[in-house]
């Protein structure tokens, strides 16, 4: 009986602390919520250089922060190659900011999967993953031409799925806001 009782007490916090922490990141801000202006950032590119997300102004963005130690992460960048494939040449930017600490691990990484989308470098994500207030990866943000925040998904996702596709050629589609 009295272990049956601890048990349900455990379970019990358990679940409020799960209730609470969700609470906070739906109500005080912690999750960047759809509408709100995507935080911008300078990150350097795995190809050299550096990219400055606001050189993507006037293009729908897929904004994915992943790293390579992350199964999830490693099973939906296939996905992420194929939309990039797919849409890029339509005018969707597919970036990718890795947080991997290992650079020469994310170079094996991207050289045996032949990606040729953009990944950017912000390793243990101090800098654009903090600006995001990521959670845990995968985590992705949609983007629209003004930099607003359309969606955003935590966990994997299929990306180049046919619904997806025809929601990603449906914002390409909307005229520009001038």
């Amino acid at each position: 009986m009295r272990n049956g009782l601890r048990t349900a007490g455990i379970v019990a916090v358990v679940v409020a602390a799960a209730f609470a922490y969700v609470h906070l990141a739906e109500n005080k801000g912690y999750a960047l919520k759809a509408g709100s202006e995507a935080p911008g950032f300078r990150l350097p590119s795995l190809a050299g250089g550096e990219m400055d997300l606001a050189s993507q102004r006037g293009k729908v963005v897929v904004l994915n922060f992943w790293a390579t130690w992350c199964p999830p992460c490693v099973a939906e960048m296939p996905s992420l190659e194929r939309l990039h494939g797919a849409l890029g040449p339509e005018g969707l930017a597919v970036v990718t900011v890795s947080t991997d600490e290992d650079e020469a691990e994310l170079r094996r990484f991207v050289a045996q999967r032949s990606l040729t989308l953009p990944v950017l470098k912000d390793p243990g994500g101090r800098v654009a993953a903090a600006e995001y207030r990521t959670t845990g990866y995968p985590e992705t943000f949609v983007l629209d031409r003004q930099g607003r925040v359309l969606q955003h998904v935590v966990g994997p996702a299929e990306w180049d799925s046919a619904e997806r596709l025809a929601y990603f050629r449906g914002l390409l589609e909307r005229v520009p806001a001038r």
